[in-house]
C-alpha cells in the first residue's frame, strides 16, 4: 500500500512540475496527432505603420473521426474608416478578404464542417508559409511567414 501511494504521490507531483512549466512556457506547444497548430506576430510595412496597422495569423489542423480538420484565421487592427477591405494572400494565393468594423477586422476560413473547402493556397494550413495582407491599391500592409 505504502509502495501504491508513494506511485500516486511521484505521478501527482510529476503532472503539477509539468503544469507549472507549461504555464510558464517552459514546454513547447503539443502537436495534434496529424497536424499542426502555429501562430504568427505579422509586420507593419511603411504603408501599414501609416495607418497604425497590426495583426496575427493562426493556423490548425488535427484529425477528428478520420477527418483532418483545418483553418487558417488572419486578424488585424488598423486605423481607417468602416468598410475598408483588405485582401489575404497565403503562399502568394488569395485567401480572402477581410473587411474592417471599428477598426478590427478577421479572416477565418476552414473545410469544417464537410463539403468545405478551403481557398487555395491555404491547403493543406500545416503548409503555409508567406501571408501578406495588401490594401485595394495593392499596397502591403502586413505579413509574416509561418
Amino acid at each position: 500500500m505504502q509502495r501504491f501511494t508513494a506511485t500516486i504521490a511521484s505521478i501527482v507531483m510529476l503532472l503539477g512540475v509539468a503544469n507549472y512549466a507549461a504555464a510558464k512556457g517552459g514546454l513547447p506547444p503539443v502537436q495534434p496527432a496529424g497536424g499542426c497548430a502555429k501562430a504568427i506576430n505579422l509586420t507593419a510595412s511603411p504603408a501599414g505603420v501609416l495607418i497604425a496597422a497590426s495583426g496575427k495569423a493562426r493556423v490548425r489542423a488535427s484529425l477528428n473521426a478520420g477527418f483532418l480538420t483545418q483553418d487558417f484565421v488572419v486578424e488585424m487592427a488598423a486605423v481607417v474608416p468602416d468598410g475598408t477591405t483588405f485582401m489575404v494572400f497565403a503562399n502568394g494565393l488569395p485567401a480572402g478578404t477581410i473587411t474592417m468594423v471599428l477598426g478590427h477586422g478577421r479572416l477565418a476560413v476552414a473545410n469544417a464542417p464537410p463539403p468545405n473547402v478551403l481557398p487555395a493556397g491555404t491547403d493543406p494550413v500545416c503548409s503555409i508559409g508567406p501571408v501578406v495582407v495588401t490594401d485595394g491599391g495593392g499596397n502591403t500592409i502586413l505579413s509574416g511567414t509561418f
